[in-house]
């Protein structure tokens, strides 16, 4: 895709799409529900989210989409098929959660998905559901699995991604009686963590922290008549820098009072940012690099596991920002960033890897020098009007 350099000279309103972590985290609970559900939303779900929801129709889960909500429907769910083959698309967030989900299962399930995900290491996940009990073919999709899981008790690291721990809270009502976590290592994504344990919470799940200990037991799952998911946060980063770079105003336009990842945000919207730790803000560290490199510089840290993501988000990030004619140094799992820095028109056409959050900073730096960006199109993984939005902008 061409992109040509555009000036602006008025403010930007820009919109967002809704909350993939907070919808597809409903979805697995409504799901497992007896009740009818309604879930409440602007703008238009992302690919992920309709990953999750078809993988869950497969399952036996009956949605009925409309624009602004979603209607799902909690009677009994069968599908009796002895092969069930969910295809997951890009999105790592519903492997993860469905694998936990059908390790609870009597059934054999097959995971699989793009060619990204086959990249991408479960074991934190999968060596978990196998110490539990259940029988899991590989770590990279496709991969079997065959349930249930018969013990209650589990070692599970953190220190990678909250994920794993956040996958078997979701899928936890399925299991009879308690599960115990034992976690180990430093906390990254907390805020994603803490987001599962609160949406958990409200549904019924018990969970209680002793230490490094969760105790998760679910006597009764009882989800709320109706939530209203909330804008995705992670994505404000990006129009933050499509506002720097072209130094004017961000209007956006449906941006709710959410909490969340808002200690990330405000630390890109400061004036200063030089030494910037994104342990729990990893989805931001492709454009948060960039504002570096085009204001002060400075030095992205804490990102070990970024480099698990849809693609090597550390390396990648570095090749981005050396594609558009700057630089950056990679220091152990640490970005350093020469500051004041002007972006250049690209030699080549510009690699994004699969992964949606290099693509959306690629096409925000195409609009300032020009570029042909390859597979634009991975951007519907969080904002299938992204492209659209970029194209009104142009006009």
């Amino acid at each position: 895709m061409e992109i040509f350099p555009i000036k602006l000279s008025g403010p930007i309103h820009w919109s967002l799409p809704p909350s993939k972590s907070h919808m597809i985290r409903w979805l697995m609970l409504a799901f497992q529900s007896k009740n009818d559900f309604i879930i409440k939303f602007d703008g238009t779900p992302g690919d992920d989210i309709m990953s999750a929801v078809h993988c869950l129709n497969i399952l036996g889960l009956e949605v009925e989409k409309n624009k602004s909500y979603w209607k799902i429907f909690g009677e009994k769910r069968t599908n009796d098929g002895t092969k069930i083959i969910l295809n997951c698309g890009n999105s790592g967030t519903t492997v993860n959660f469905l694998t936990a989900i059908t390790s609870m299962m009597n059934k054999e399930v097959t995971i699989e998905g793009d060619e990204s995900l086959k990249k991408r290491d479960f074991s934190h996940l999968n060596n978990g559901l196998r110490k539990l009990g259940c029988h899991i073919s590989g770590d990279s999709p496709p991969y079997t699995i065959l349930g249930p899981i018969t013990k209650k008790r589990v070692v599970l690291g953190i220190d990678i991604s909250s994920q794993p721990l956040s996958a078997i809270i979701l899928s936890s009502p399925m299991h009879i009686g308690e599960i115990i976590i034992d976690t180990i290592g430093k906390s990254v994504s907390s805020e994603y963590g803490d987001l599962t344990i609160e949406i958990a919470e409200k549904c019924g799940i018990k969970i209680t922290k002793n230490k490094d200990e969760l105790i998760i037991n679910t006597t009764y799952l009882e989800l709320p008549d109706e939530v209203q998911i909330p804008s995705e946060s992670s994505l404000i980063p990006i129009a933050i820098l499509l506002s720097e770079l072209h130094d004017v105003e961000l209007i956006l336009s449906n941006n709710n009072k959410n909490k969340f990842l808002n200690s990330g945000i405000d630390i890109l919207k400061s004036k200063r940012l030089e030494k910037i730790n994104l342990s729990d803000y990893s989805d931001m560290i492709t454009p948060a690099a960039v504002l570096l490199a085009i204001t002060n510089g400075g030095e992205i840290t804490g990102v070990k596991h970024a480099r698990g993501k849809e693609s090597d988000r550390i390396e990648n990030t570095k090749n981005l920002i050396e594609d558009f004619g700057m630089k950056c140094e990679i220091i152990g799992d640490e970005i350093r960033i020469p500051g004041y820095q002007k972006p250049k028109k690209p030699k080549k056409p510009v690699e994004t890897y699969n992964d949606h959050r290099i693509a959306m900073t690629a096409i925000v730096l195409a609009t300032l020098t020009g570029a042909n960006i390859i597979n634009p199109e991975i951007s519907s993984v969080t904002d299938p009007e992204f492209l659209d939005k970029i194209n009104n902008i142009i006009i």
